[in-house]
C-alpha cells in the first residue's frame, strides 16, 4: 500500500501555487502595495519587474538595474536590506523581462554566439544559463562531461569581470549591480553576508509564515476567505505591512527591529490557530498534512541565501527558463598549493529529458547547506582538507556545547575534550560525505556520514549519564539542522539491558514476517518514517549495561555477545574467533550503517572480552569509553555563571549588548538538578530587575550584575547599577523577592479568584510568585500539590482563563496513559500527545496579546493511590520528555507547564522531590 499523501491538495483547474515569492500579490493585506494595486486590476505579479525596468535597457544589454531610491544599500541598515531583499521585485536583470521567449538573455552578442549553432535543449539551458552569470560580471566555463554544468570562479565573485557594451567599441560598462549583487547573496558571497545572515534569522519565522500564507491562499482559497480565518490573520499581515512600508523610510532601526521582534513572537501561536481552524473546516485535513507543508517552507528558506534562491528560482513567474539546480559543487585549490583562481563552484542543473535523477529524489526545491557563507568565505586549502569544513565543524562542536548548557547540562573541559574528538570525526564524516580533501565538495544541504559515531558512559549512579544521553540527541540534531540540513531527523531508539537475559533474547530475536518488532528492525525503521521526506539518523541508547559478575543475570559479557549477533543480523550463539559475518547476514543486519548512532551506559567499567565482542562489529569499531562524573569545584562555578549568562541573554532578545555577571553564589555538590532550577529562578529576578531599569534598551550597550549570597542571613542580592533586588529562599528551596511586586497580572488576578472561592487558602503569596515562574516559563514543569481535589480543579480552571493558557482536566494516571510505550499503536491516546498537539497543533490566543508568543499548558491529574503517583514521576520531572521514538521535535520540554496534583493520602517522597508547592 502506498503511503498516505503529505502534500496539500491543489485545485486540478489551477496550475501549481508558487510559494517563494512574496512580492506581495497574494498576501491580500497587502506586503507591496503597487503590487498590491496590479493585483486588483489583474495584472500578473511579474509584470512588476518589466514595467520598473522598461527604460532602464539602452545603454547596454543586458538591461541595467534601476537606479532608485529603493536600490538596496546594505551598508546603510541590515534590517532594511533583507526587507528588500525579500519583499521588493527582483532585480530586473533577473526578472523574466531580461529573456527572450524561448528562454535566452536578449543580449545580442549572446544571440550572435548561438547563431548557427545545434544544441541540445539541456545544453542550450545550460548556455543561457551561464550567459546570465556571464552578463552579470562573473567568470565561468562551460562544463560538458560527464554532464552538463556552469562553473562560477571565487575570483570573480571577490573582483567584478568587465562586461563590454553592445556596440562592441571597447568601453567597458558596469551594469546590473543589483543583479549582482541578489546573486552574490544567494552564493553566500555578498560582503555584508554575515550581518544580512544574523538579521535574517531574526525574521525567518515571519517570511516562513507569510509563504504558508500565500500557499495557502493559493490551494484553499475558499476557506482561507471566511471570517474565522481572516480574524486570524489579517492583524498579523496588516502589522506586517506597515513594518515593510515603515523600512521604505527614514524609520529608526531600534524601532524596527523590535517591531520585527514582536511579529516573530506571535508567529508560533499563529500557525498552530491557523492550522486548528482550517482542520476544523476540512476534516480531511491533518495537522501533520499542513505542519509538513509549513515545515518544508521552513527548510527551504532556512538562510537569507536560500530565500533568494528560492525567490528566484523557486519562482516559475521567475523563471520562465525553468532552470532548476540538481547538485552543486565546490572545487577547492589544487592540494599543497593555493591557487585562488582556480577555486570554482559549479551547478549542474536538472535535465528533465534524461532518466537519471540524482539529488532531487522528493519534492522539494534545492537548497544549499545553511553554512554555504562560512564555507566558501573561509580562506584556502591546508594539508588536503578544505578549511572551510573545519570551520563549521568547529561551530558544530560549539553548537552542540551550548544546546546542551541551555537544556542544563554541563560538560567540563575534560569530557569536551574526549567527545569533542568523537563527534569532530563524525560532522567532519557527514559533511564531507566520502569525499576527502581533493574531491568537490557538494554544497547540498546535506548530512552523510561516514564514520561510525560509538560512545560507552559509565559512572556511578547520579553522575549524569542519563541526563547526558537524553540532552544530547536534540543537541546532536540542532547542530546539524543549523548548519548542513535543516530538513533532517535525529530519531531516539532507547532499550533497557539490564533486565532478564531470555527477555532479551525475546526482544533482539530476528522474526521472519512481516511484524518484525525486535529491536534491530524497530531501529531500521525508525530511520524513515511516512513523515520524513528524507531518511535521518538513528540515536539508539543501549541503556544499563550490566556487571560482568560471574553467574548474574544478565551479565555484561553474554549482553554483549547477544549484540554482536543481532545487530549483523545473525541468529544463532556467539562463537569465539567467529570469521567475517556471512553475507546474507550482513545485509539483513545494521552493523555497517553509519546513521546509526549507540551509546551505551553503565554504572560499571566495559570488561576487554566484553569489548572485543562489540568490536566484531563497524558500528563499534570506534567505540570510545568515557567516564562520567558529577560535575564539581570550579566546572561547577564555571557551569553556574555559564548558564546563568545564557538564561539571562536569551531573556533580553533582542538586546544583544555586553552582557557581565559577577556571581558569588554557593554551588553546591553532587547534582546538578537544584541548581539549574536555583539559577532558572535567579535569571527570572534579574530579567524583572532589567525591565524595571529599562537598562536594556537599544541605546545601552553593555550590562553589569552583580549577584552575591549572604551567607549569615541566606539572602541573595541582585545589583546592578543603582538598583537592587533581595532574594531569600523559601519553602521547596523557591527563591522569593523580600518585598513582593505584580509581576505579571494574570498571576495575580489568578490568586485573587482563587481566594474568593478560597478563603482559607495557604501560601498565597507563594502560590503567586510559582505563577509568575509559569508564566515566564522559569520551571520546567511547575508542580502543584494538594489532597483538595477542588482546589487543584478551581486553580486549574482559573488559568485556562489567562491569556495564552490551555487546560487539560480530570486526568487518572492509572486509567490514562501518561505516554506511549514501545510497541503501543500511533494513535494510541495519552497526555504527552495531548500536551504536543496543543503546543503545535492548537492556539487560540490572540494575535495581538501581549502574551501570544507564549503557549502555556495546565493540566490537572488526580492521583488515588501510590501506584497513580508512580504513573506521574516521568513526565512531571525536571528534564525533556523523550519516548522510545523520540526526535528533537517531538521531545517534551517542559517550560511553559504546570501541573496540578491531587493526592488522596500520603505524598510520595518521589513526587514531593518534584513539586514546586503544597498548597
Amino acid at each position: 500500500m502506498a503511503p498516505p499523501s503529505t502534500s496539500l491538495p491543489t485545485p486540478s483547474d489551477n496550475a501549481e501555487p508558487d510559494d517563494n515569492a512574496v512580492g506581495g500579490a497574494d498576501v491580500e493585506s497587502g506586503i507591496d502595495r503597487p503590487t498590491k494595486r496590479l493585483k486588483e486590476d489583474n495584472i500578473d505579479e511579474g509584470e512588476v519587474a518589466i514595467v520598473s525596468s522598461s527604460n532602464s535597457s539602452r545603454v547596454a544589454s543586458p538591461p541595467l538595474d534601476q537606479i532608485t531610491n529603493d536600490a538596496i544599500d546594505i551598508s546603510a541598515n541590515c534590517q532594511t536590506a533583507v526587507l528588500k531583499l525579500l519583499f521588493s521585485p527582483l532585480p530586473s536583470s533577473l526578472a523574466p523581462s531580461s529573456t527572450n521567449a524561448n528562454g535566452t538573455p536578449s543580449s545580442n552578442s549572446y544571440n550572435a554566439t548561438l547563431r548557427n549553432t545545434t544544441t541540445s535543449a539541456a545544453e542550450d539551458n545550460v548556455s543561457s544559463f551561464r550567459q546570465l552569470w556571464i552578463n552579470h560580471g562573473f567568470r565561468t566555463t562551460a562544463v560538458t562531461s560527464p554532464r552538463a554544468a556552469v562553473s562560477v570562479y571565487l575570483d570573480s565573485c571577490r573582483a567584478r569581470c568587465a562586461v563590454a557594451d553592445e556596440q562592441g567599441d571597447g568601453t567597458t560598462v558596469f551594469t546590473n549591480e543589483q543583479g549582482r549583487l541578489y546573486l552574490l547573496t544567494i552564493l553566500g558571497l555578498s560582503p555584508d553576508q554575515s550581518m544580512l545572515e544574523n538579521e535574517y534569522q531574526s525574521i525567518q519565522s515571519v517570511y516562513s509564515l507569510c509563504l504558508f500564507i500565500k500557499k495557502l491562499k493559493s490551494v484553499r482559497e475558499q476557506d482561507m476567505k471566511k471570517e474565522c480565518v481572516v480574524e486570524i490573520v489579517s492583524g498579523w499581515q496588516e502589522l506586517l505591512e506597515k513594518i515593510v512600508d515603515y523600512s521604505q523610510q527614514t524609520t529608526p532601526a531600534s524601532t524596527l527591529k523590535q517591531q520585527l521582534a514582536n511579529l516573530s513572537n506571535a508567529t508560533s501561536n499563529i500557525v498552530s490557530q491557523l492550522v486548528s481552524k482550517l482542520t476544523d473546516i476540512d476534516h480531511s485535513l491533518r495537522t501533520d498534512q499542513l505542519m509538513h507543508e509549513y515545515n518544508r517552507i521552513t527548510y527551504e528558506n532556512c538562510t537569507l541565501s536560500n530565500a533568494c534562491l528560492q525567490r528566484w528560482l523557486g519562482r516559475k513567474s521567475n523563471n520562465p527558463n525553468s532552470w532548476q539546480l540538481e547538485e552543486v559543487f565546490f572545487k577547492s585549490s589544487p592540494p599543497n598549493r593555493y591557487l585562488p583562481k582556480y577555486e570554482r563552484i559549479t551547478m549542474h542543473l536538472i535535465d528533465k529529458h534524461s532518466n537519471e535523477r540524482r539529488a532531487t529524489s522528493n519534492n522539494s526545491n534545492f537548497v544549499f547547506l545553511p553554512s554555504l557563507s562560512k564555507l566558501l568565505q573561509t580562506e584556502t586549502h591546508v594539508a588536503n582538507q578544505t578549511t572551510g569544513v573545519k570551520t563549521i565543524v568547529d561551530n558544530m562542536i560549539c553548537t552542540t556545547w551550548e544546546c546542551l548548557l541551555r537544556d542544563g547540562y554541563y560538560v567540563d573541559e575534560r569530557r569536551k575534550e574526549l567527545l569533542g574528538l568523537e563527534l569532530r570525526k563524525f560532522y567532519e564524516s557527514g559533511l564531507m560525505a566520502g569525499r576527502d580533501g581533493s574531491m568537490p565538495l557538494l554544497l547540498n544541504g546535506h548530512f552523510q556520514p561516514t564514520y561510525s559515531l560509538s560512545l560507552y558512559l559509565h559512572g556511578t549512579a547520579g553522575a549524569g549519564k542519563s541526563s547526558l544521553v537524553r540532552n544530547i540527541v536534540p543537541a546532536i540534531n540542532a547542530a546539524i539542522a543549523k548548519h548542513c540540513d535543516p530538513e533532517l531527523l535525529v530519531r531516539f531508539v532507547k532499550q533497557n539491558l539490564n533486565k532478564p537475559f531470555k527477555t532479551l533474547q525475546l526482544e533482539m530475536d530476528l522474526r521472519a514476517n512481516n511484524n518484525d518488532l525486535s529491536v534491530m528492525s524497530i531501529i531500521q525503521g525508525r530511520r524513515m518514517t511516512l513523515a520524513q521526506s528524507k531518511p535521518g539518523l538513528v540515536f539508539v541508547a543501549l541503556e544499563e549495561m550490566p556487571s560482568n559478575v560471574e553467574g548474574a543475570d544478565p551479565n555484561q559479557g553474554e549482553v554483549s555477545k547477544l549484540l554482536s549477533m543481532r545487530f549483523s543480523g545473525r541468529k544463532g550463539d556467539f562463537k569465539e574467533g567467529g570469521g567475517n559475518i556471512p553475507r546474507n547476514s550482513a545485509k539483513r543486519g545494521i552493523s555497517g550503517d553509519a546513521t546509526i548512532i549507540t551509546v551505551l551506559t553503565s554504572n560499571y567499567h566495559l570488561e576487554k572480552p566484553s569489548l572485543e565482542a562489540l568490536q566484531r562489529l563497524e558500528m563499534f569499531k570506534n567505540l570510545k569509553v568515557v567516564e562520567v562524573a558529577p560535575v564539581s569545584g570550579k566546572y561547577r562555578e564555571e557551569f553556574a555563571l555559564s548558564y546563568l549568562s545564557q538564561r539571562v541573554g536569551q531573556s533580553l532578545a533582542p538586546w544583544n549588548g555586553s552582557l557581565e555577571i559577577d556571581l558569588n553564589v554557593p554551588c553546591g555538590s553532587g547534582d546538578t538538578r537544584p541548581l539549574v532550577r536555583y539559577l532558572r529562578m535567579l535569571s527570572f529576578y534579574v530579567h524583572v530587575l532589567m525591565l524595571q531599569s529599562k537598562q536594556h534598551s537599544p541605546s545601552t550597550s553593555s550590562i553589569k550584575v552583580d549577584v552575591d549570597y549572604n551567607t549569615s542571613n541566606n539572602i541573595t542580592t541582585v545589583t546592578t547599577n543603582s538598583q537592587s533586588m533581595q532574594l531569600t529562599l523559601g519553602s521547596f528551596h523557591n527563591l522569593y523577592a523580600m518585598t513582593p511586586s505584580i509581576i505579571d497580572s494574570r498571576a495575580s488576578n489568578t490568586i485573587a479568584r482563587l481566594q474568593s472561592l478560597h478563603p482559607t487558602l495557604r501560601n498565597p503569596m507563594e502560590l503567586s510568585q510559582i505563577l509568575d515562574f509559569y508564566f515566564a516559563k522559569t520551571l520546567a514543569p511547575a508542580v502543584i500539590l494538594s489532597h483538595d481535589k477542588q482546589l487543584i480543579h478551581n486553580l486549574i480552571n482559573l488559568l485556562g482563563e489567562a491569556d495564552g493558557v490551555h487546560v487539560i482536566l480530570d486526568i487518572d494516571p492509572t486509567s490514562y496513559k501518561m505516554m506511549k510505550s514501545l510497541y503501543d499503536a500511533s494513535d494510541t491516546p495519552n497526555l504527552r500527545d495531548d500536551i504536543l498537539q496543543i503546543i503545535h497543533g492548537d492556539g487560540r490566543a490572540s494575535a495581538a496579546s501581549s502574551y501570544s508568543n507564549s503557549t502555556l499548558v495546565a493540566v490537572e491529574l488526580t492521583c488515588h493511590s501510590t501506584d497513580a503517583q508512580l504513573c506521574i514521576r516521568e513526565i512531571i520531572e525536571d528534564s525533556p520528555s523523550l519516548t522510545a521514538f523520540s526526535t528533537e521535535r517531538s521531545a517534551l520540554y517542559k517550560d511553559g507547564l504546570l501541573f496540578g496534583v491531587c493526592v488522596d493520602g500520603e505524598i510520595t517522597p518521589e513526587i514531593e522531590s518534584r513539586a514546586s508547592l503544597v498548597i
